[in-house]
């Protein structure tokens, strides 16, 4: 949370607290890794516009909620890559890289 306050360029947790319509004193609690509610947490996520993954999971990017859906045929090219032998995964990323960089 801490991250998203600083990158959002906030710097009076009076004004987030009022938005998020909570004590100052629990915005403190949560930037020292304290628990919050999943309402807390979904609120935190609206006001300062990042991903509720990122808050509460810690997993994927602060900005991945901005990110467009996978298109049908994203995903499908995920499954199949998901089943290969992780060097075969590390050449097609390199061969992909060579093509994107070579289309530029």
């Amino acid at each position: 949370m801490s991250t998203a306050i600083r990158q959002r360029g906030i710097s009076k947790m009076m004004g987030l607290a009022l938005d998020l319509e909570v004590d100052e004193s629990a915005i403190s609690r949560w930037r020292n890794d304290g628990s919050m509610s999943l309402s807390h947490a979904a609120k935190i996520s609206e006001v300062l516009d990042i991903s509720l993954d990122w808050l509460v999971l810690g997993r994927g990017e602060m900005e991945l909620h901005k990110a467009p859906a996978l298109r049908v045929e994203e995903s499908d090219l995920i499954r199949v890559i998901r089943r290969f032998q992780r060097n075969l995964v590390i050449n097609l990323t390199r061969l992909l890289d060579e093509i994107s960089y070579e289309v530029q």
